[in-house]
């Protein structure tokens, strides 16, 4: 079995930069954490920078060219690493064109090669088994070039829409039922006990919340029945639910690239395949995501704000949280209408009289490919301007009430601009939360110039994936 990957350390020649961006995006797709100069250098002195950034890496992975054989900081980069005894066996010597590549450096013929010139799709396999992942066989979504790590289980079809009646809960009970409480695999409780206390302190430190609370858990989904015309229908969907704590996220979901002693990681030891919610020992908090759109044709999105525990500075859509105790029926049925309806007070809408929210709809349910965190996906209409609703200061904002024209036009401008800066490094990745929600309402908008979405997110500076 490949030890489990962390962090891979990309050394290259900037002349290989379009091969090297394409690298990169294939191993973020599979989830496996990079440092590659032009995305992460920070700020000072540009040798300190990368000093600091070998000694945080676990892999050094060597892209090879005739470029690469004449840089200065290829040849220092490797020189470094090959007297490192951390790298011993972690250097990958990645063929981006042919060339005399063992010339480098003395030892480096002693490391197997991953030819990408005349064997790239047999080298891509074996260098992501290398690194302790299993190229998988569920892509992210696509529109265009923009890329989102998620898997739709049901709906975002531009059709599909689950309104009060469509969606049956299953659970979790009353807060007081323990009988369906997740509990930590016994190898996550001894880390727990030793990274909680110890990013408690941290959040304590710098006057973040950090606290422990129920959260409603998604054990398992199923959809459609017999459709009166003939065929299928996506309608009802059926939720079974079950009890979990924040601390339990925070250490499984959240940390699914922790390396556990055994040497996989917990995603790898406990997440099962993205679609198999059933067999996964991961705590799966249920949540929310909505778009929020006003009477004047503005769609919200929201930036976090820096004293955030979580994604500080990041974006989200105008409403996104986990269903919560509050969100029970009086016998214990988990309502996910009365979920977004309460975030949505609490995080975009403030006291805005409730006889100004026009709809409530659910277009489906997905989950984030690396964290697996499950989650509904719809939109919120309400009869108020964007002004009258910035008027309106919730209670618990998640950060700063963001509004764009909803148009074709505006929508995939933005993110194009927002994805670019991601995928280049300038923003993290978080930003494709927002992506992804504005899109799912664009395409419910305007499904008749869903092709003209698509053309408008053909991006000239983003290669084609595979």
């Amino acid at each position: 079995m490949p030890i489990a990957h962390a962090r891979v350390f990309i050394s290259h020649s900037t002349k290989d930069a379009k091969f090297t961006d394409t690298l990169v995006e294939r191993l973020r797709d599979h989830y496996i954490t990079t440092w590659y100069a032009p995305r992460h250098m920070p700020g000072g002195y540009f040798k300190e920078g990368l000093e600091q950034a070998l000694i945080q890496c676990d892999w050094f992975i060597l892209v090879l060219s005739d470029a690469a054989l004449h840089s200065e900081w290829v040849k220092w980069e490797v020189d470094t690493a090959m007297t490192d005894p951390r790298y011993k066996g972690k250097i990958i010597p990645v063929l981006a064109e042919a060339c005399d590549w063992k010339n480098l450096h003395e030892y480096l013929g002693r490391y197997q090669l991953f030819d990408y010139v005349t064997q790239p799709k047999e080298a891509e396999n074996r260098l992501l088994q290398h690194l302790g992942v299993t190229p998988h066989t569920f892509p992210p979504q696509f529109v265009g070039d923009v890329k989102m790590p998620v898997h739709v289980f049901v709906g975002g079809d531009g059709v599909t829409r689950f309104r009060p009646g469509d969606i049956i809960c299953d659970g979790p009970g009353l807060p007081s039922d323990d009988s369906r409480l997740y509990h930590l695999p016994p190898d996550v409780q001894t880390f727990a006990d030793i990274y909680l206390p110890k990013r408690k302190a941290e959040c304590d430190a710098q006057g973040k919340l950090f606290v422990n609370n129920r959260q409603v858990r998604l054990n398992a989904v199923t959809w459609a029945s017999s459709n009166p015309a003939g065929g299928m229908a996506n309608i009802p969907l059926r939720l079974t639910l079950g009890w979990t704590w924040y601390y339990h996220t925070a250490v499984t979901n959240a940390k699914t690239d922790e390396r556990l002693p055994e040497g996989l990681t917990i995603g790898q030891t406990h997440a099962a395949p993205i679609n198999n919610l059933l067999d996964c020992r991961l705590s799966n908090p249920m949540a929310v995501n909505m778009s929020v759109i006003t009477r004047d044709n503005q769609i919200c999105y929201v930036q976090r704000g820096v004293r955030t525990a979580v994604l500080a500075g990041g974006f989200q859509p105008a409403v996104s949280g986990d269903g919560q105790p509050e969100d029970l029926t009086p016998d214990g049925t988990y309502d996910p209408f009365h979920n977004a309806l309460r975030e949505a007070k609490e995080e975009c809408l403030g006291l805005l009289p409730e006889s100004l929210i026009q709809d409530v709809c659910f277009f489906g349910l997905g989950r984030w490919m690396k964290t697996r965190f499950p989650f509904l996906f719809g939109e919120i209409r309400v009869d108020a301007t964007a002004k009258q609703l910035r008027s309106f200061t919730p209670p618990h904002p998640d950060g700063e009430r963001l509004f764009l024209p909803f148009t074709v036009e505006d929508v995939t401008s933005w993110v194009a601009e927002k994805y670019q800066d991601m995928y280049f490094g300038r923003s993290s990745w978080p930003v494709a939360s927002p992506i992804f929600s504005l899109l799912q309402s664009l395409r419910y908008q305007s499904p008749e110039r869903w092709l003209e979405v698509i053309d408008r997110l053909d991006i000239p500076d983003i290669p084609p994936s595979n």
